[in-house]
C-alpha cells in the first residue's frame, strides 16, 4: 500500500512567493507614503514651534532677532550668531543658552567646497565649543538625509532674509555699495530688528522662516551651493543661477546647514530670489565686502510638491515648487505692498 507524501510542490511554491512580491510592491508605495506624510507632520510641527518661539521672543524683546550678528575683531567676519542662538530659551532650550558667551563668536564646522571659502574657526579659548557643536532635534528635518560630517549642530530651517544681497541691510548704502538703492525686504537679515509692527503685508501674506535640505560634505546638486560670476541686480542673479549647468558647475559649498549657531546664508538665511527646490549660487569673487555678494539660496526639501514654510503669523502652509516667481518674490517682502495669493 502506497502513502502519499503531503507538501507544496516547487510550482506552488514560486507561485506563492510571486504573489507576495505582488502584494508587496504594491504595498510598499503606501507605506512608505504613510513614513513621509508623517514624517512631514513632525516637520511642520518643528516650524510651528519655531514660529510660536520668535512670536514669544517678540513678546518679551518687542523686536525679532537679527538674522545675522555684528562681527567680532580679531576674527572671522563670518564667526557671528544666528537668529537661533537668541531664541532658544523659547524652544525650552534656556539652558543651552547659558552655555554661550555672547562676549566672543561662535565656532564654525568650515564651509570650504572646492574654494577655501569659510574654513572652520575655532575660538583661541574655546568658549563656545560645547553649545556649537549641539545637536537640536526641533532644527532637524526628519525627511532630510543624514548628511557626513563630525558637527553635529546642523540645520534645517532658515529665515527669510529677503533679497539678493548678502550682507545688505536696511540702512543707506555706502557710496562703493552694489546697487546701492537696495535694502533687505525680508524679516531676518544683518543685524535686523524688525518688530510685527513692520510687517504692513500682513503677517499672514509674509513669510517668516521655512526649510533647506543639507548638504553632506560631498557635491550634489540638490544641496550645493554654487559659484556663479558676481551680478549687479536681483533678475541677473536670478538668470544666471537659474541657467546654471550644475553638473559642471563648482560648489562653493557643499556643506549646506553644517551649522545653526552661524547667522549665514550657508546655514541659517534663505531669500526669496527664486522659488522653492530651484538651484543655489553664491556670487564669488564679490567687490569690497558681503553687502556687495549677490546670492541665489532658495529653501528645498524632500517632502512631495513643495516645502513647509512659517508666516509671521506662525501659521505653516505648503509653499509648492509651481509657486509663480512674482507671488514667491512678494511672500518675501514684508512691506512691499504686492497681492499675494498661494496656489
Amino acid at each position: 500500500m502506497s502513502t502519499k507524501r503531503s507538501g507544496f510542490t516547487l510550482v506552488e511554491l514560486l507561485v506563492v512567493i510571486a504573489i507576495i512580491g505582488v502584494l508587496v510592491a504594491l504595498l510598499l508605495p503606501a507605506v512608505q507614503a504613510a513614513r513621509e506624510a508623517a514624517r512631514r507632520t513632525q516637520c511642520v510641527n518643528n516650524l510651528k514651534q519655531i514660529g510660536l518661539a520668535l512670536h514669544n521672543y517678540h513678546d518679551v524683546h518687542l523686536v525679532l532677532p537679527f538674522g545675522k550678528g555684528a562681527s567680532y575683531a580679531g576674527h572671522p567676519v563670518y564667526a557671528r550668531w544666528s537668529a537661533h542662538a537668541l531664541f532658544l530659551p523659547f524652544l525650552e532650550q534656556a539652558t543651552l543658552q547659558g552655555t554661550i558667551d555672547f562676549n566672543f563668536p561662535p565656532e564654525t564646522p568650515g564651509m570650504e567646497g572646492v574654494i577655501n571659502f569659510m574654513p572652520a574657526y575655532q575660538t583661541p579659548t574655546r568658549v563656545n565649543s560645547v553649545p556649537c557643536r549641539t545637536r537640536i532635534a526641533g532644527f532637524l528635518c526628519p525627511s532630510d538625509i543624514s548628511p557626513a560630517g563630525n558637527w553635529p549642530g546642523q540645520n534645517n530651517y532658515v529665515g527669510n532674509q529677503g533679497s539678493w544681497l548678502c550682507d545688505r541691510s536696511d540702512s543707506p548704502a555706502g557710496p562703493n555699495d552694489v546697487s546701492p538703492s537696495e535694502t533687505q525686504p525680508g524679516m531676518f537679515y544683518f543685524l535686523s530688528k524688525v518688530r510685527m509692527a513692520d510687517v504692513l503685508d500682513g503677517l499672514s501674506n509674509t513669510a517668516m522662516f521655512s526649510e533647506k535640505l543639507r548638504g553632506n560634505g560631498t557635491p550634489k546638486a540638490r544641496t550645493d551651493l554654487f559659484v556663479i560670476p558676481n551680478q549687479t541686480s536681483l533678475d541677473a542673479t536670478y538668470q544666471t543661477c537659474t541657467t546654471l549647468a550644475t553638473a559642471t558647475a563648482t560648489p562653493l559649498t557643499s556643506k549646506w546647514g553644517f551649522s545653526w549657531v552661524m547667522g549665514e546664508n550657508c546655514c541659517t538665511l534663505y531669500n526669496h530670489v527664486s522659488p522653492p527646490n530651484t538651484n543655489s549660487c553664491a556670487g564669488f569673487p564679490f567687490p569690497g565686502s558681503m553687502t556687495n555678494m549677490s546670492m541665489q539660496v532658495a529653501p528645498s526639501s524632500y517632502h512631495p510638491g513643495g516645502v513647509n514654510m512659517c508666516m509671521g503669523d506662525a501659521s505653516v502652509r505648503l509653499c509648492p515648487n509651481t509657486v509663480s516667481l512674482p507671488v514667491w518674490r512678494a511672500l518675501g517682502t514684508r512691506a512691499g505692498s504686492e497681492p499675494v495669493q498661494l496656489p
